[in-house]
């Protein structure tokens, strides 16, 4: 079944606040110990290739005895391959606080991210997760991310540049997984805006914890220069449940599954996790049980 997240129906309207100033909101301690155990459990399985459904990711980098051991291990779309996976980034709570913060009517899947970093394990590029859609209408998306492992300075964590979501948006940066200078982009981005001094915010959560932030807000991570720990964590990235395709050009992944003569995004695979004025889509709750639609 899903996860239920009992936090996210009982946060301080100023948290909404603080979210449109920052554009990133932290809550603490919203998953449990079991459910922490259950979705890191799944890690291993997930990059051997072992997965519930027999479906492949849409994105699937670093593979053992094969990649280098430094490059950060990334996956997008493990919630049609992993059913522990898909409990989470399926959850009906992730999209009634994405509509809280956004003022959204209801929200899609537009897919989900897990990364895993490491020790050792290089840097992320920042970025705007904005800059992605530019082929949708209304180009906009949320993510919430949340991290499996304490997190800290120094051990590959998240990074956030406060209130970026401001700043004008770019587009995709090069070399986004194994960057010469991961934060290069965001500082141009940070000249172009006229900011001198970007406030870049180091996420140092206990594990459970997540963070939400806004499309145009500038981030990445760290390389994890230690010996000992790991980060592995989950990203939901929603877009708006009345998104459409348009004739732009992009969405490498998004348009593998646009129908033809269609803009719509079918809900059999961005499927509605919560709205206001249309019905949650309906097999969630039995494909986190069964794999079956």
């Amino acid at each position: 079944m899903t996860i239920r997240i009992p936090a996210f129906s009982c946060l301080s309207p100023s948290l909404r606040d603080d979210f449109k100033r920052d554009g990133f909101l932290i809550i603490e301690n919203v998953l449990d110990s079991a459910v922490i155990e259950r979705l890191r459990e799944s890690f291993p399985r997930i990059f051997r290739g072992d997965f519930d459904t027999g479906v492949y990711p849409d994105e699937w980098h670093w593979r053992e005895g094969v990649s280098l051991p430094d490059v950060t291990r990334h996956m997008a779309n493990v919630w049609k391959s992993n059913l522990a996976i898909a409990g989470l980034v399926l959850s009906e709570d992730i999209g009634r606080l994405a509509c809280w913060l956004t003022g959204w009517s209801g929200v899609k899947l537009g897919q989900d991210t897990i990364w895993w970093k490491p020790a050792g394990t290089k840097a992320g590029t920042f970025h705007q997760d904005t800059s992605f859609l530019s082929f949708l209408s209304p180009p906009k998306t949320i993510t919430c991310w949340f991290a499996l492992d304490d997190t800290r300075a120094g051990a590959g964590t998240l990074q956030y540049v406060r209130s970026s979501q401001r700043w004008p948006l770019t587009e995709i940066p090069p070399d986004f997984l194994n960057p010469d200078d991961y934060q290069e982009p965001m500082r141009l981005a940070a000249q172009a805006a006229g900011i001198e001094t970007p406030e870049v915010v180091s996420i140092e959560v206990p594990a459970g914890s997540c963070v939400v932030h806004a499309g145009e807000t500038w981030h990445g991570s760290e390389a994890n220069r230690t010996g000992d720990r790991m980060r592995r964590s989950i990203g939901v990235h929603m877009v708006s449940a009345d998104a459409v395709f348009t004739g732009r050009e992009g969405g490498y992944i998004y348009r593998r599954y646009q129908r033809t003569g269609s803009t719509d995004l079918d809900e059999s695979f961005f499927p509605v996790l919560y709205a206001d004025d249309r019905s949650r889509t309906a097999w969630l709750e039995r494909y986190c049980e069964t794999g079956r639609r």
